[in-house]
């Protein structure tokens, strides 16, 4: 299996992954899912990203989680019970498959709204894509082996795009688009 841990130049087939597995959950999930939708990197055409689909499902019920977790796993995927991200119930693909990160959210929550809004601000805004992509290169070469130090290094760059995001969505009046699935 190719190596996760790095970042890719885009590759458009990332669509079509996620394609792929988002109509199968929404299959799977019917209306339990609010919005089944891709999110991080791989979801914004021209990003350099680690080539891993995340796929982000909005629940009404978010607190119940067997009312979707049957369904989620039927799909190919096993919940992570160690997660600590409590905005998110965190699935990942079963081993030796390619991966995948399901992330299921509150529908209408801040955490699921602010995926959609930092997703959708850089679709729109290249010069911060840019930005983005050349810091998660930076952080990579000097964190290769330190996947903690790397994620909290993105940390103040992510920030300083939500504010920037936070603003043009008022200008605007952004509201999340269709579902993606």
């Amino acid at each position: 299996m190719e190596d996760q841990w790095r970042i890719a130049t885009y590759v458009p087939a990332w669509r079509h992954m996620f394609l792929d597995t988002g109509m199968s959950l929404r299959e799977a999930l019917g209306e339990k899912a609010v919005r089944i939708d891709h999110v991080g990197s791989t979801s914004i055409v021209g990003m350099d990203a680690k080539p891993i689909i995340d796929i982000q499902i909005s629940v009404s019920n978010y607190e119940e989680l067997p009312n979707y977790k049957q369904e989620i796993e039927a799909a190919g995927f096993v919940f992570r019970e160690d997660n600590s991200d409590k905005t998110k119930r965190y699935f990942r693909e079963v081993p030796g498959s390619r991966r995948t990160h399901i992330h299921v959210r509150k529908a209408g929550s801040f955490s699921e709204q602010m995926n959609l809004l930092f997703r959708d601000y850089l679709r729109e805004h290249p010069a911060d894509r840019l930005k983005y992509a050349e810091e998660k290169h930076r952080l990579m070469a000097l964190y290769k082996d330190q996947r903690p130090k790397y994620v909290e290094g993105k940390g103040p760059m992510v920030w300083s795009i939500l504010e920037k995001a936070h603003l043009w969505s008022q200008e605007i009046g952004w509201q999340p688009g269709e579902s993606d699935a």
